[in-house]
């Protein structure tokens, strides 16, 4: 037994250096993906507070460093393919030299929404914006209302439904009534589509997050589209008069929408609201 003790008084001194070494190679090897969850963070509470476009650019720039470092989280590829959207959305459409420029920022967004496919085939978030984004680059090349893009667009928005009905409150039904305003009647019926049906989606949506303001504009479209001027007019004064920190966590996105029903005021009655 005592010619056993320096050997095991040797491996015990070497095993805090072991623990030590062991411990430095592990701080090496999370490191990017601690920065990378840092960054994240950042991007978050940028986006929280504004989506003013100098402060979606400036939460772009870190969610891509971000990718850069931890390429195998999902979460940052879904808010890339979200902002690139919103980036080129809100960008004008009158010229072809417009149109190229928001086409740009959507096919980035499909790119994103694709990578967090790759890394989870049932990604809800990635599956929803890669298809926003399909369906925005189409309308650019002017293939949106074509069978085939529209069969591809419902599809995808069912299997979004099916894995999660309530995405980003209700998501799925303001996509559909998006696409129901802008492509003809003829195919969007083929797939089962009606006015009524798209206002009773939004209504129900209303009716279960009423302080969500993204929802009003999309049924005012809806309104506006079906002749319904007075109802139209009614969802956007909702959301001009309205609070947008009653939903604290969206705040962002109601003061985003709010600046949208403004303008759409101004754009069905010309005048500045509350005029008519």
């Amino acid at each position: 037994m005592r010619e056993k003790q320096p050997k095991q008084k040797q491996r015990l001194l070497f095993l805090p250096i072991f623990l030590i070494s062991l411990g430095l190679a592990l701080s090496v090897e999370s490191s990017p993906r601690q920065k990378a969850q840092e960054l994240y963070n950042q991007a978050m509470e940028i986006l929280q507070e504004s989506l003013e476009r100098e402060e979606i650019l400036k939460a772009v720039a870190l969610l891509e460093k971000a990718g850069e470092l931890d390429p195998s989280r999902e979460e940052i590829w879904i808010q890339l393919s979200w902002k690139y959207w919103l980036l080129g959305d809100e960008l004008p459409k009158n010229t072809r030299e417009q149109r190229k420029k928001r086409l740009e920022w959507f096919e980035k967004g499909k790119k994103a929404g694709e990578k967090a496919l790759e890394l989870n085939p049932k990604s809800v978030g990635g599956l929803y914006w890669y298809t926003v984004n399909l369906a925005s680059a189409g309308e650019m090349k002017g293939i949106l209302s074509s069978l085939w893009l529209a069969g591809t667009l419902f599809g995808n928005m069912s299997r979004v439904d099916r894995r999660d009905p309530y995405y980003f409150y209700g998501a799925t039904r303001r996509f559909g009534s998006e696409v129901f305003v802008r492509v003809p009647t003829w195919l969007t019926s083929r797939f089962g589509f009606k006015p009524e049906y798209i206002e009773e989606d939004l209504l129900y949506n209303i009716e279960r997050w009423p302080n969500f303001f993204t929802n009003y504009v999309y049924l005012a479209r809806v309104y506006w589209w079906k002749g319904d001027k007075e109802n139209a007019l009614k969802q956007l004064e909702y959301v001009i008069t309205h609070n947008p920190e009653a939903m604290s966590e969206e705040k962002a996105e109601n003061y985003r929408m709010q600046k949208i029903a403004r303008k759409m005021w101004k754009e069905y009655t010309g005048k500045e609201f509350p005029e008519r």
